[in-house]
């Protein structure tokens, strides 16, 4: 008689539900690891709006800072001859338009500055590309935030719509490493200028944010629309962030 020695292994039964919970367990590691790198792409979208917005406090509170203010000819007001931003219904919810920044100058000392919204800078019509965007004679690139030499204000003063004129040396302060961020607004408020010492103090407050993220800053609360579709998602690179500063124009007459 042959001796029948017993055999012990996993059945067929016991072999699935043991692939089942390391697939489980395999793809709740995946879920949890895409959750944290998004989590920490978050994060440093937030840190490079804060620091990108410093620094632009930091440009032109030292552009400002170093003006002998003139006042505007009588003939002229502040927003035309310093500082313009028009808006235009370029953002579509629907069949909806409503009207938002479109582009901008700022001029101040021997600089002026001008910029285009993050909601001229995602259009994608031809047409309101030519009509919404700024743009500069002999500037044959697409202005983001453009500082120039002008000490003459020739670029506030010179203006057919959205085409400038005047200034030289012209630097993007948004080159290809920042070309992810965008001026959403830009209010630079007529300062209180005194006429014996020749100082003006200068309010000024903009909204920086991304270019992703469907940003509408005329919406409460979130501003980034393009909400979380699981794991294709533009919201990890999407914030918006506001700066207000006061700063005077010490120079005196």
């Amino acid at each position: 008689m042959k001796n029948l020695r017993s055999k012990s292994g996993f059945t067929i039964l016991e072999l699935a539900l043991s692939m089942a919970f390391l697939s489980f367990l395999l793809l709740a590691i995946g879920i949890v690891t895409v959750q944290l790198m998004q989590i920490y792409q978050k994060g440093v979208t937030l840190k490079t709006v804060n620091n990108n917005g410093r620094e632009l406090v930091d440009e032109f509170t030292r552009t400002i800072s170093g003006t002998l203010y003139t006042p505007p000819e009588e003939d002229s007001s502040f927003a035309e001859a310093v500082y313009v931003q028009p808006t235009a219904s370029i953002l579509r919810s629907g069949t909806d338009s409503k009207a938002v920044p479109a582009y901008g100058a700022f001029c101040a000392g021997n600089y002026s500055y001008i910029w285009n919204t993050g909601y001229a800078l995602n259009l994608t019509d031809e047409t309101e590309i030519e009509n919404f965007r700024a743009r500069l004679v002999g500037y044959d690139e697409d202005i983001n935030l453009l500082r120039l030499d002008d000490p003459g204000r020739a670029v506030c003063k010179n203006r057919d719509q959205n085409l400038f004129t005047g200034g030289s040396n012209p630097t993007e302060l948004f080159p290809e490493s920042k070309s992810e961020l965008a001026l959403y607004d830009l209010v630079v408020y007529e300062p209180s200028y005194h006429e014996h010492t020749g100082h003006a103090l200068f309010s000024v407050s903009f909204i920086l944010g991304t270019l992703s993220g469907g940003v509408d800053i005329t919406l409460p609360g979130n501003y980034c629309t393009s909400m979380p579709d699981g794991f294709a998602t533009d919201f990890a690179y999407c914030s918006v962030n506001k700066f207000n500063f006061a700063v005077r124009a010490t120079g005196g007459s």
